[in-house]
């Protein structure tokens, strides 16, 4: 396992967790902190409770998973009791904490940071990317497209925290929409690091002549994503500065694939469909 530091904290192993469906109550977190994992994400939490999409809501194919789970959580009122014993179990494992953050206008993120403050947390990412929230039935604008949007939402948390900011972007199919992220990324001096990528938006798959998620569309992540996840770490790795680390998502089964990134420029790795698929302790598949 190699050992690395991200925003002044020492991770013993380059690999983690990513945000996911199972990484939001204290029983999600003891499991991962059971792993070898250098780190353990808690999240993504928003400041009111979600239920989520309807069931069906994840469908693992042949080489890609779909998902349309639209961050269920407790909410903060939950957080605000369950948080500290989570950040503290974490410590306890000698790991690194971080919280993954998402929010609907600019003072929910602001009022997430401000939770994570007052509750042991090391390190926040920014979840800017999630593209399966449906609000009203209709489907809520994914914040990483929208390069104002990203620098209000920055702002915010930064006036509302001291903490390390990691931000986790969607994956961008035009070199444009990734210069203009690097360029909020890196006019944001409390951005330690970049997380790329979030499910590539809007897939479909049928079975049976069915759509596979209630709801239709869903983020596509899995090994099919592996390739342009590490299209995307290549290129934030040659435009962004080396005081910002770059974490990637996506595909990441074996160690063979954590190697594959580490060589596309990434400095640590997160799976989620690895783990929503396989369990918890499927995440020990990453260590050296």
């Amino acid at each position: 396992m190699n050992e690395i530091t991200l925003g002044g904290h020492i991770l013993p192993a380059n690999f983690m967790n990513a945000a996911c469906s199972i990484a939001k109550t204290p029983e999600d977190i003891a499991a991962l902190c059971a792993t070898k994992a250098g780190a353990v994400v808690i999240g993504s939490i928003t400041p009111l409770p979600r239920e989520g999409n309807p069931e069906p809501r994840w469908y693992s194919g042949n080489g890609f998973a779909l998902n349309s789970f639209g961050m269920p959580n407790g909410g903060i009122e939950y957080y605000q009791n369950e948080l500290l014993n989570m950040t503290t179990a974490i410590r306890e494992a000698g790991k690194v904490s971080i919280l993954s953050i998402a929010g609907f206008s600019e003072p929910d993120y602001a009022s997430l940071a401000s939770l994570a403050n007052e509750n042991g947390v090391d390190l926040i990412e920014v979840n800017l990317g999630c593209p399966n929230v449906q609000i009203d039935g209709k489907q809520k604008a994914i914040a990483s497209f929208d390069p104002d949007y990203m620098y209000k939402i920055l702002g915010g948390i930064t006036a509302s925290t001291s903490l390390p900011l990691l931000v986790k972007l969607s994956p961008y199919s035009n070199p444009a929409d990734l210069q203009a992220a690097a360029t909020v990324i890196t006019e944001t001096p409390q951005v330690i690091a970049v997380v790329t990528s979030n499910t590539f938006p809007n897939g479909y798959a049928l079975a049976n002549d069915k759509p596979v998620l209630n709801v239709g569309l869903g983020g596509v992540s899995g090994p099919s994503l592996k390739a342009i996840a590490m299209g995307q770490v290549r290129q934030f790795r040659s435009i962004l500065p080396h005081t910002v680390a770059v974490i990637g998502v996506g595909g990441i089964e074996s160690v063979n694939d954590v190697n594959d990134y580490i060589l596309a420029g990434a400095s640590a790795v997160q799976a989620a469909t690895l783990i929503v698929r396989d369990g918890h302790a499927a995440l020990d598949r990453l260590a050296i």
